[in-house]
């Protein structure tokens, strides 16, 4: 006892106490640049009020951070918090009153406001700091287009066009006012060539992005996904690629399946986004919510054999055995090679129990190819199953020598030469005392 208290609940007090200094401390070393980064990388994840937060944080430290400001701005702007964006762009423009993001963007939310004369002023401005700045040239345009003054809107979006002919802000801005002028067959016409190159634009940058997540370079990834869908957002597969790298983060259903929706409104035929989107309920234990996802895909594509063998799956979660073997089978008679397909095969027959048929299906993936890991380690799980423990050893290591990290494989090789070793001491002879 420690003054009438007990010396766990001392001992638990203090273990707290030196936690939270820690976690003081930790905060206390980070920088407003440390700040400013994590704010960014929110936004990339679309946790738009944590990115505030964290912008709101480095400006704390560092009041002279007009980087942290402009972006906590751009942020609220997103979010519909037009007047507190402004306010964050008015104290950039204290300490930098020629700073050409805040100039714009404060003209952009002030047009948003419905503020255009205001909004026009403080274009005219950026302007003065580039006379060639696109964003600015098109803004002022479409505000100009927005208080009835045509002619002037026009003027301003045909020097932006001249500057760069393929601008789809002002391809599009020119599409408008031409609608309201009457010149329809014009305005649909911009309207098209603003649309394909808002696509061209956000395809290549999509394309960027899936080289880095074929590096594993997620976190870069996202950045330019979201990029892409800045630039067109009904671009189905960066939807769904963004969506993917969410679910990879370990982010919710919820926050996921935005992403998914998304493209589905956009194409209802989006087949990977239906695919994925099943497979997460499937993971997450929706079994009849997936199965409903990959019959969307049948329902268009009836020989979709990702869409085949995953419903086969699902409906082996519920319990409906038949069923799910006649959709694997379903997949195999569309195509026999496909490895996943068998592979498929393999896990429903091998979770029913029927481990010699599995054990088919598997050499049947491996003629496919070889060194499939997956198929090479479940053969070694089902040679384990039917204690065929010498030869599971075998597949192990052939699996740990293709795929040296493999912690399911490492697992279940150290189950194995546990067995091994207890039948060697079951089998060995007893030694009796003498009397």
């Amino acid at each position: 006892m420690v003054g009438g208290i007990p010396e766990y609940v001392m001992y638990d007090l203090t273990i707290k106490i030196i936690s939270a200094k820690i976690t003081l401390m930790i905060g206390a070393s980070k920088s407003s640049t440390d700040y400013m980064n994590e704010g960014l990388t929110a936004v990339y994840y679309n946790e738009f009020k944590k990115a505030v937060s964290k912008f709101d944080r480095a400006v704390s430290i560092d009041p002279e951070n007009i980087v942290a400001q402009l972006h906590k701005g751009i942020t609220l702007g997103r979010i519909g918090r037009h007047k507190d964006a402004v306010a964050c762009f008015d104290a950039v423009l204290d300490a930098d009153p020629k700073n050409l993001d805040a100039l714009y963007n404060r003209g952009l939310y002030l047009g948003r406001m419905g503020r255009y004369e205001d909004a026009i002023h403080c274009l005219a401005e950026s302007l003065q700091v580039d006379p060639g700045f696109l964003d600015s040239l098109t803004e002022t345009g479409a505000c100009l287009g927005r208080m009835g003054r045509n002619t002037e809107a026009l003027e301003m979006i045909e020097r932006a066009l001249y500057i760069d002919p393929k601008y789809s802000a002002a391809l599009y801005n020119k599409s408008l006012i031409l609608g309201r002028l009457g010149r329809k067959a014009e305005a649909m016409s911009l309207l098209q060539d603003a649309i394909e190159e808002d696509s061209r634009q956000s395809d290549a940058v999509y394309r960027e992005g899936q080289k880095l997540t074929r590096e594993g370079k997620h976190e870069e990834a996202i950045r330019l996904y979201t990029r892409a869908l800045e630039i067109d957002d009904k671009n189905t597969r960066a939807l769904v690629a963004k969506g993917w790298t969410l679910d990879f983060a370990g982010f919710s259903n919820k926050d996921v399946f935005v992403f998914y929706d998304k493209a589905l409104e956009a194409d209802p035929h989006c087949t990977d986004a239906w695919l994925y989107k099943g497979l997460v309920l499937d993971r997450t234990g929706m079994y009849k919510r997936a199965v409903e996802c990959f019959d969307r895909i049948l329902e268009y594509d009836p020989q979709n054999i990702r869409a085949l063998y995953s419903k086969g799956i699902s409906l082996f979660s519920l319990k409906r055995f038949g069923a799910a073997r006649f959709y694997c089978e379903c997949a195999l008679d569309v195509d026999p090679k496909n490895i996943r397909a068998v592979c498929s095969m393999v896990w429903l027959l091998e979770h029913a129990k029927k481990y010699n048929e599995a054990l088919a299906y598997c050499e049947q993936a491996l003629k496919i190819n070889p060194d499939y890991v997956y198929a090479v380690s479940y053969k070694g799980k089902l040679l384990m199953l039917l204690k065929r423990y010498a030869e599971s050893l075998e597949w192990y290591d052939k699996t740990l020598a293709l795929a040296p990290d493999n912690q399911t494989a490492i697992y279940h090789r150290n189950m194995v030469v546990d067995a091994i070793e207890k039948a060697k001491r079951d089998s060995a002879p007893r030694r009796f005392p003498r009397l």
